[in-house]
C-alpha cells in the first residue's frame, strides 16, 4: 500500500525497491516478488501503475515464470507487511479481517480528484480465510447510504461466506446521473475492496436499489467481464438520446450473465418500457439466465424475498477465459472484455448520437416505430466485435465498426513456437508471438486477476 505522506516521485521508487534484490525481504524470493507486485497494484492512478510495471518488466534477474508465480500469489497475500499503512487507513497487523460490520473512510482517486468515501463492509462470521471469498457490491438508492443497504444482505452473506461492500455516494445524492464520475467512483470502491480483502475475482456480484439498480446495470453493460451475476432492483438500463444515455445498446455484452431484476410494474412508465424491451431482447437472443421478476401491484417497490439469493449468487461463477467473447462499445475506455480489446474504434462510432430524421417521417411513426428507428441509428454508431477460439493459437473474429483489436493470450492459449492465426472478417492474419513480461505486468497492475494471466498480445490487423 502507499506510504502516508509520500510524494508521487517517491511512490515509483518505493514500488521498485519493494521488489529489488537490495530491499529487505523474507528470504523467499517468490514471496517478496509477490508482495512487491501487490504493492504496485495499490498506486491510485493508472499512469503510475503502468510506470511501475514497466520498471518491473526491465528486471533481468526475474524470469517470466517467476512473474507468473508472483502474480498468482500476489493478491492472496496481505497487501503490505505488518506495520505499513493500508489504503488511506490504518496499519494492517494481521491478514484475517475482523468479522461483522465495519465502516471505513477511504480517499479514492476519481477522475483525478480525491473523494473521501464512506465504505460499509460486512465480513461474515462464516468467512473461510483459507481461500478467496465471494463479494457482493451493493449500491444504495437516492438519498440513502451504504449503512442502510448493507444489513439487508447479512443473512445471505453468512450462508455463502460472502463479503459485502456498500459504498456511500460521495457526490450529489440526487439519483443516478448516468455520469462517468459515478461509474468511476463505484469501480474505485471495488478496487479498494479487492486490495483490502482477499476477494475471488470470479465471484463478484452487483446489486442496487433504484439509483443503485441503474448503476448496477450500467456497470455490467459497460464492463461485461467484471461480474459473475447482477441483481438490480427497481432500476434498469436506459434508452434515451438525452446526454448519451443509451446503455441498452450494449445488451449483447450481458447475454452470458445471470440476472435477476425485481420491479414493481406500476413504477415509472419509461423505466418499465426499457426493462421490458431489454428482457424481450435478452430472451430472443437466448440469454443464459436473465429474469425480470415482476410485482403487478407494486410501484417503486419490490419483494426482497421473491428470490433465493443464496442459491442465485452461490451458483454464479465467472468464466475468466471463455472460448467466445462478444464485445460492444462506443468508447475506448470501455472496449475490453476478458482476453479481447478493441484498440481502434471505427470512424462512425460515437457515444452521443443524434439521428437526423425528416419531421414528416418521424411524426408518422408510432411509439414503437420511433424506438425501432432510434435503435437502428444507435447501432450504426456502436462497435461490435466477436472472437472465438478455434484451436490453440487460432482465432476467428467478426466485427462491425472495428478498425483494430488485440488478443491477450495466456500460456495455454497458444504455442510460442508457432505463429498465431487470426481470421478477421474473411481476411487471414498470421502473427509471430513472443511471451513478454510487460504484457503480464501491465495487465496485472490494472486488473490483478489471478485467474487470467496473459503473457502475449496479438494486434490485428
Amino acid at each position: 500500500m502507499r506510504p502516508h505522506g509520500s510524494r508521487p516521485a517517491d511512490l515509483l521508487l518505493f514500488a521498485v525497491l519493494c521488489v529489488s534484490r537490495q530491499a529487505p525481504g523474507t528470504g523467499d524470493k517468490a514471496f517478496d516478488l509477490a508482495r512487491g507486485l501487490a504493492n504496485s497494484v495499490d498506486y491510485p492512478d493508472a499512469k503510475t501503475r503502468r510506470s511501475v510495471a514497466f520498471e518491473l518488466a526491465r528486471r533481468g534477474d526475474v524470469t517470466l515464470d517467476e512473474w507468473l508465480r508472483s502474480a498468482e500469489r500476489a493478491v492472496a497475500l496481505p497487501p503490505v507487511p505488518a506495520g505499513n499503512p493500508g489504503p488511506g487507513l490504518e496499519p494492517r497487523s494481521k491478514p484475517a479481517p475482523e468479522r461483522g460490520a465495519r465502516t471505513w473512510t477511504a480517499d479514492l482517486l476519481v477522475e483525478g480528484k480525491t473523494e473521501k468515501t464512506e465504505l460499509c463492509v460486512y465480513v461474515p462470521f462464516s468467512l473461510d480465510t483459507s481461500h478467496p471469498a465471494p463479494l457482493l457490491l451493493a449500491f444504495h438508492g437516492t438519498g440513502g447510504n451504504g449503512k442502510q443497504t448493507e444489513p439487508m444482505w447479512r443473512a445471505t452473506a453468512e450462508k455463502l461466506g460472502m463479503l459485502v461492500l456498500a459504498p456511500s455516494e460521495a457526490g450529489k445524492n440526487e439519483g443516478y446521473a448516468f455520469s462517468d464520475r459515478e461509474r468511476r467512483s463505484a469501480l474505485e470502491a471495488l478496487r479498494w475492496m479487492r486490495r483490502w480483502y482477499d476477494v475471488d475475482e470470479n465471484r463478484i456480484y452487483a446489486t442496487g436499489i433504484s439509483r443503485g439498480g441503474h448503476l448496477a446495470w450500467d456497470l455490467a453493460l459497460r464492463h461485461p467481464d467484471l461480474f459473475a451475476a447482477i441483481a438490480p432492483m427497481i432500476g434498469g438500463p436506459r434508452f434515451n438520446l438525452t446526454g448519451g444515455q443509451n446503455n441498452l445498446r450494449y445488451l449483447d455484452n450481458v447475454l452470458h450473465l445471470p440476472i435477476r431484476d425485481l420491479q414493481g410494474m406500476k413504477d415509472d412508465p419509461g423505466l418499465i418500457a426499457n426493462l421490458r424491451l431489454a428482457f424481450d431482447k435478452l430472451a430472443k437472443k437466448k440469454a443464459a439466465d436473465a429474469k425480470l421478476v415482476e410485482f403487478p401491484d407494486k410501484g417503486h417497490d419490490f419483494d426482497f424475498g421473491a428470490v433465493d439469493w443464496a442459491d442465485f449468487f452461490g451458483s454464479a461463477r465467472r468464466n475468466p477465459v471463455p472460448e467466445r467473447v462478444v464485445l460492444l462499445a462506443a468508447r475506448a475506455d470501455e472496449a475490453r472484455a476478458y482476453w479481447v480489446e478493441i484498440t481502434k474504434l471505427g470512424k462512425d462510432v460515437a457515444e452521443n448520437v443524434t439521428p437526423k430524421v425528416e419531421a414528416s417521417i418521424w411524426n408518422a411513426l408510432d411509439e414503437n416505430g420511433k424506438r425501432k428507428l432510434l435503435e437502428e441509428e444507435i447501432e450504426k454508431h456502436t462497435a461490435r466485435l466477436e472472437v472465438k477460439t478455434t484451436g490453440p493459437g487460432r482465432f476467428a473474429a467478426t466485427g462491425e465498426r472495428v478498425a483494430g483489436f488485440r488478443l491477450l493470450l495466456s500460456a495455454s492459449m497458444f504455442d510460442p513456437a508457432k505463429p498465431v492465426q487470426v481470421n478477421f472478417n474473411g481476411k487471414f492474419f498470421e502473427k509471430k508471438v513472443k511471451p513478454d513480461p510487460k504484457v503480464l505486468l501491465y495487465d496485472f497492475v490494472e486488473r490483478f486477476d489471478r485467474s487470467f494471466l496473459p503473457i502475449a498480445a496479438v494486434d490485428v490487423p
